[in-house]
């Protein structure tokens, strides 16, 4: 069974080089260690060769194609070396050494899973859970972590889920090519739950395992490392996507009631977080999340 492991960097080189080692640390390592340079600077890329492992095959993009795109091509390259699971990981994250294995056990214990993904700590507090197996509200299309803020000494047992986080995903090559890629017009955020979504139509699973394996340093992509709080670029995709969602979801009961379920619920909790946070600007990001979302404008922020 060949196996490979694919992280994205957009200009965190830094972060990148800690992500791609702890890979190379797993034992047994991934056969394809695969870094996808999305829209990064010639000299940020030349730091990430420079000092990770040689094995790292690099695929270097020229423009920024988001994370959903960037996983896309990585994913295009695992299947392309034969692999039959590769672990997406973010550059924000590293992994236990153990995390493959662990993963690969669980993965393989039914054929109709499509992706296992293990707890997830908070990188700068590592006492407390950042993921602990990921609900989609079938009816109302909002997604929660359970365990979030809770004790990572004690994470939810293992399960099966209905989305896992691609902070850590360790995914089926013949789901992937069952299902189909990430949605690149999403650009950035919710395309995991969606994914999960659309594999569930298909009768696949998905499978939390346990366990930290992972340790993720929330709120780096938006410069706020260790924060659960909102900027311009998350307030825009999290109001954009989701909402998108629901409106293309059928048949139309369904798309009713995720809209007025992403009204009622998804966007009250985000406008408790965009007051807590007291940044105009986030909000009105927010707010032009929501109108593209109506008017079917995807793909990256306008700035």
């Amino acid at each position: 069974m060949k196996t490979a492991a694919v992280v994205v960097d957009w200009r965190r080189p830094r972060d990148t080089i800690e992500a791609l080692r702890s890979l190379a640390a797993m034992s047994p390592a991934p056969d394809l260690i695969i870094c996808v340079e999305n829209g990064s600077l010639p000299e940020e890329r030349a730091l990430v060769r420079a000092e990770v492992p040689p094995q790292v095959h690099f695929i270097e993009l020229d423009e920024n194609l988001g994370f959903a795109g960037g996983c896309n091509a990585g994913m295009r390259a695992a299947l392309d070396k034969g692999a039959d699971w590769t672990l997406v990981l973010n550059n924000d994250a590293t992994v236990a050494p153990s995390c493959l294995s662990a993963c690969l056990a669980a993965a393989t214990a039914d054929p109709r899973i499509a992706v296992v993904g293990p707890a997830v700590a908070f990188a700068d507090t590592p006492d407390r859970l950042w993921y602990g197996g990921g609900i989609v509200s079938h009816w109302l299309g909002f997604t929660r972590h359970r365990g979030l803020n809770r004790p990572a000494s004690h994470p939810p047992p293992s399960s099966e889920v209905s989305y896992v986080s691609a902070c850590c995903a360790l995914v089926s090559s013949r789901a992937w090519l069952d299902v189909g890629p990430f949605r690149a017009d999403f650009f950035s955020y919710y395309e995991d739950a969606e994914w999960c979504q659309r594999a569930a139509s298909r009768g696949w699973r998905g499978h939390y395992l346990g366990e930290v394996l992972c340790w993720h340093a929330a709120g780096v992509s938006s410069n706020q490392r260790g924060s659960l709080g909102l900027s311009e670029n998350t307030a825009y995709y999290l109001a954009r996507n989701p909402l998108r969602f629901a409106i293309q979801s059928r048949p139309l009961l369904l798309a009713v009631t995720r809209v007025l379920g992403l009204s009622l619920v998804w966007n009250a909790y985000n406008a408790w977080r965009l007051i807590r946070g007291g940044r105009p600007a986030v909000a009105k990001s927010y707010l032009r999340g929501l109108r593209d979302a109506v008017r079917g404008r995807m793909g990256p922020r306008l700035t």
